[in-house]
């Protein structure tokens, strides 16, 4: 009797800092060379700085996606467009922006329920 097997699915978030992101993808791509299927939850504009790296993995059969999330800077009181904490204008903004990220609480759930 043949046991069926699942594929196992990863799912990645990391935290939105190029030391996290960074790491974050090179192990998305380690697991997907495993036959891992991996998604990973972030926002636009960090999905773009890694954007060629998905790209060129997808192209080699990776199975890896991303999922957009929407980062709520303005409504934290930060400039528009901050998505990631190297795009702060000063540190005094790093507490707004960790604040900022609690707001995903409900979204990356919402998507794993998926």
């Amino acid at each position: 009797m043949t046991v069926p097997t699942v594929q196992p699915h990863f799912v990645l978030f990391p935290f939105m800092a190029q030391g996290h992101m960074i790491p974050m993808m090179d192990i998305a791509r380690l697991l997907a060379q495993r036959g891992v299927i991996i998604t990973i939850l972030t926002t636009h504009l960090n999905a773009n700085r890694f954007k060629k790296v998905v790209d060129r993995a997808v192209e080699i059969g990776l199975k890896i996606q991303v999922v957009h999330l929407y980062f709520p800077s303005l409504e934290a009181g930060l400039p528009e467009g901050c998505e990631n904490f190297d795009m702060l204008p000063s540190m005094e903004f790093g507490v707004k922006f960790l604040d900022a990220t609690r707001d995903f609480n409900p979204k990356w759930k919402k998507c794993c329920k998926k």
